[in-house]
């Protein structure tokens, strides 16, 4: 996919104002550059900068049964066979321009410990929304990997993580540790109040993003990463893909805008 189709905006380059004595000061002007940040972004959860490669002959099988599911085993997966976890579970990523009557800064939601957030403070960040299963053995990690990657942007970045009970995944066993992790106020990301992505009682978060897309039904068993501009009138969607995948597409895109950056700048 290259910049400037009909689904991306064209290339631009960031820049940026800071001042040192407010986190709310940094602001990044996109002029139509979203999908290269978000996608910057993303790549960060990967271990190191060197592409990886599936590390077993048997994960495409793997991948065919479901282990990069919620319900399989997604951290192993993406550790060791992300290549076959793109392969079968990624879609193309999707843009979509906000109706001017149709504010998502207008929403609310409350984290974890019950407090709401207006979606309104985080006019001027670059908004990560992300759905995530709960999952006895692998929520913590996912939390984690979320925060390593708010770390590497923290003055441009805010996180939501919105917990959801999977249908086919039993938490009983370990519903009391989910929950004191979900609190945990050390966080710098925003995990929230565990919600439904589908059916009658759907999040308005969700519902509201899911119109958007023309989403029927949110596909349980792979994170959706919507990514809200600082402006919120543009909010793109990645599903099922690997982080390697992300990274490749973002190498490929990283030389064209420093190429247009240093035109702008001559």
């Amino acid at each position: 996919m290259r910049w400037g189709s009909p689904l991306l905006p064209p290339v631009s380059y960031l820049s940026r104002s800071i001042s040192p004595t407010m986190k709310q000061s940094y602001r990044y002007n996109l002029n139509g550059c979203i999908p290269f940040l978000l996608l910057a972004l993303l790549c960060h959860l990967t271990n190191g900068s060197k592409p990886r490669t599936d590390q077993f002959a048997e994960c495409e099988e793997w991948a065919e049964r479901g282990d990069c599911g919620a319900n399989g085993r997604p951290y192993f997966m993406q550790q060791n066979c992300p290549e076959a976890c793109h392969k079968k579970t990624s879609r193309a990523p999707k843009l979509r321009r906000v109706p001017d009557n149709n504010d998502f800064f207008d929403l609310k939601a409350k984290d974890a410990n019950g407090k709401v957030l207006s979606m309104e403070n985080f006019e001027g960040y670059v908004t990560v929304i992300v759905n995530g299963a709960r999952v006895c053995d692998h929520s913590e990690l996912f939390y984690n990997s979320l925060e390593h990657m708010h770390s590497i942007n923290p003055y441009t970045v805010e996180i939501l993580a919105f917990p959801f009970d999977h249908p086919n995944i039993t938490t009983t066993s370990c519903i009391d540790d989910l929950r004191a992790i979900e609190k945990r106020k050390d966080r710098k990301i925003h995990v929230m109040k565990p919600v439904e992505i589908n059916g009658p009682n759907t999040h308005p978060v969700f519902k509201y993003l899911k119109k958007l897309f023309d989403i029927e039904e949110m596909e349980p068993n792979y994170a959706h990463y919507f990514f809200i501009n600082p402006d919120g009138d543009m909010v793109e969607l990645h599903r099922g893909a690997s982080y390697n995948a992300l990274k490749t597409f973002i190498d490929m895109h990283v030389k064209e805008d420093l190429r247009v950056k240093k035109k702008w700048e001559l």
